[in-house]
C-alpha cells in the first residue's frame, strides 16, 4: 500500500500560494515570457518566473488564483472577479461569482475558462451543475448539465481545440473507514462543448462506499489526471501504484504502467509519474507513455507539475524524505533537467486534482 503524504500533498498545496525563498522581483515587468507564479517571501505579491527562474516580474497576491498554462493572464477574485494580464491590468471581468463556481479550468486556447454553476442553494455535491464557459469582457453560456449526486464535480481539462471538456466527480473518503483521508475520482464525463451532449462516461469503483469489494481489502480507488486537449485520461491507482491511459472519447484502454501520474506534456505524449519503492523512497519520471521511454528520472516525491504551451518543457514539484517545500525542476524536450528554485511552490494553474 503506498502512504498517503502524495495525494495529501496534492491536495492540500496544489492550487495553493505558499511562501518561496531566494527570488528578489526586478524594478519593473520585463518583456513577455511564459510565466510562472511564486510567492514573494518579502511581501504579499506573486513572482513571475520565466522556465529559466529569472524573476520577470510581480504582482499582488490579493485575490489571485489559477493563473493560464503560459502564465500570461491570471484569475484576481476580490469585490468582482476579473482577468488580469501579467503587469497586472484588468482585461475584463467574468460573470457571476467564481466561488459559486466548481472547481474551473484554463481551456488550451489560453483565453477561456471552464467551471462549473450551481443553482442557488445548491451544493457542489448534488448532481445539479451545469458545465460553463466564459472569456474576459465575454458574455458566459451554459453548456449542459453535469455531474452525479453524492461527488463534486470539477473541470480537469477544456480544450477548445477539440471541442471538449473533461469533468470529473471526486471524493475524500477515509481509508480504513474513519482514518486516513485520499483523493479519489467518481468519474468522468466528456462533453461537448458545442451542443452539451455528454460523450462518453465512466464511472469508477468506489468500494465500500457503494457496497463493493471485499470488507477488509483496500478499495480500488483510481485518481485521474486529464491531457490539457481532452483527447487522454491517466487512471492512477491510489493503493496498487498502476496506472492506466485512456483515450478520448472512444474509452479505450491504450497503455497500462506503474506508478502514478500527476500529469500529462501540453501534447499530452509524455507524463510526469511517481514511483514508490518501499519505506520513504521514490523516483521520480518523465516518460513517454507510448512505448515507456524513460526522458529523466531522479530520486524524490513529484508533488506537482505544469505542461508549456506549445512544448515539450514540464516544470516539477519534488519533494523530500523529510517534507517541507518543494524543489522546482524544469526538464526540457530533450530530457536535461535544471533546478529554478528551492523551497517554493507555485500557484498551479488548474486542473488540478479534482475533489471537493
Amino acid at each position: 500500500m503506498r502512504p498517503p503524504v502524495l495525494l495529501l500533498a496534492l491536495t492540500l498545496t496544489a492550487c495553493q500560494p505558499q511562501p518561496s525563498a531566494q527570488l528578489t522581483p526586478p524594478s519593473h515587468p520585463t518583456e513577455a515570457a511564459d510565466l510562472i507564479y511564486v510567492q514573494d517571501p518579502n511581501g504579499p505579491r506573486m513572482l513571475e518566473l520565466d522556465w529559466s527562474g529569472k524573476v520577470r516580474g510581480s504582482v499582488s497576491a490579493q485575490g489571485l488564483s489559477s493563473p493560464s498554462p503560459d502564465g500570461s493572464k491570471f484569475i484576481r477574485a476580490t469585490d468582482h472577479t476579473s482577468v488580469e494580464d501579467s503587469r497586472g491590468h484588468e482585461l475584463g471581468t467574468l460573470e457571476g461569482d467564481l466561488i459559486s463556481y466548481g472547481l474551473s479550468s484554463w481551456a488550451d486556447d489560453g483565453r477561456h475558462i471552464c467551471g462549473i454553476v450551481f443553482p442557488s442553494g445548491n451544493g457542489p455535491d448534488t448532481g445539479t451543475g451545469s458545465l460553463w464557459i466564459g472569456a474576459p469582457g465575454e458574455k458566459n453560456r451554459i453548456v449542459g448539465p453535469i455531474g452525479k449526486s453524492g461527488s463534486a464535480a470539477a473541470v480537469a481539462a477544456c480544450s477548445i481545440k477539440n471541442n471538449r471538456a473533461i469533468v470529473v466527480g471526486g471524493l475524500f473518503p477515509h481509508w480504513p473507514p474513519q482514518a486516513t483521508r485520499y483523493l479519489i475520482s467518481t468519474d468522468i464525463e466528456v462533453v461537448n462543448l458545442t451542443t452539451g451532449t455528454i460523450e462518453y462516461h465512466h464511472q469508477y469503483p468506489l468500494g465500500y462506499l457503494a457496497g463493493q469489494g471485499t470488507p477488509g481489502v483496500a478499495p480500488d480507488w483510481v485518481l485521474v489526471s486529464a491531457s490539457p486537449d481532452g483527447h487522454y485520461v491517466a487512471e492512477s491507482g491510489v493503493f496498487n501504484g498502476t496506472t492506466a491511459i485512456r483515450e478520448l472519447p472512444s474509452g479505450r484502454i491504450v497503455a497500462s504502467l506503474h506508478g502514478s501520474v500527476h500529469g500529462f506534456s501540453w501534447d499530452g505524449s509524455r507524463l510526469v509519474v511517481s514511483r514508490w519503492n518501499g519505506g520513504s523512497d521514490y523516483e521520480a519520471e518523465l516518460l513517454r507513455w507510448a512505448d515507456q521511454k524513460v526522458i529523466w528520472h531522479r530520486a524524490g516525491l513529484a508533488q506537482s507539475m505544469l505542461a508549456r504551451p506549445d512544448s515539450a518543457d514540464v516544470l516539477i514539484g519534488i519533494g523530500g524524505a523529510e517534507g517541507g517545500a518543494p524543489e522546482l525542476v524544469v526538464v526540457n524536450g530533450a530530457g536535461a533537467a535544471t533546478t529554478i528554485a528551492r523551497d517554493a511552490l507555485v500557484t498551479w494553474p488548474c486542473p488540478c486534482p479534482a475533489g471537493p
